[in-house]
């Protein structure tokens, strides 16, 4: 499943295996980052997502700690940003597939909120 390949993406923090599991034309939104006094992310395309989590994991000492697979398109996890942790959820809203959990199905949307 997906899913489970972006987690594995982010807590081997492996921005181009993470860009990996998105369609050439997807979204990731984050509204994590404000609660830390960051502003939300929106991005538009796997090479914005592979070049923004490239900064978060090299730069902005981003990691993902206990995730926790509820279903095919969700994931509880914590958030580190530079040590500040927040519980949040990645919630897939669309797949290629339109199931998610097909070998070869790739992340049209992805929503980050804190859960």
């Amino acid at each position: 499943m997906v899913i489970n390949d972006f987690v594995a993406a982010m807590q081997a923090k492996d921005h181009r295996a993470l860009a990996a599991c998105f369609a050439e034309e997807c979204r990731l939104v984050d509204y994590c980052p404000s609660q830390v006094k960051r502003p939300n992310a929106f991005l538009y395309g796997r090479n914005a997502i592979e070049m923004f989590y490239h900064n978060k994991f090299m730069f902005g000492g981003f990691t993902m700690h206990d995730p926790r697979v509820a279903n095919e398109r969700t994931v509880n996890f914590y958030a580190d940003y530079h040590g500040t942790l927040i519980h949040a959820l990645a919630q897939i809203e669309n797949c290629t597939d339109g199931t998610c959990d097909r070998d070869g199905s790739l992340i049209q949307e992805l929503v980050v909120r804190p859960a």
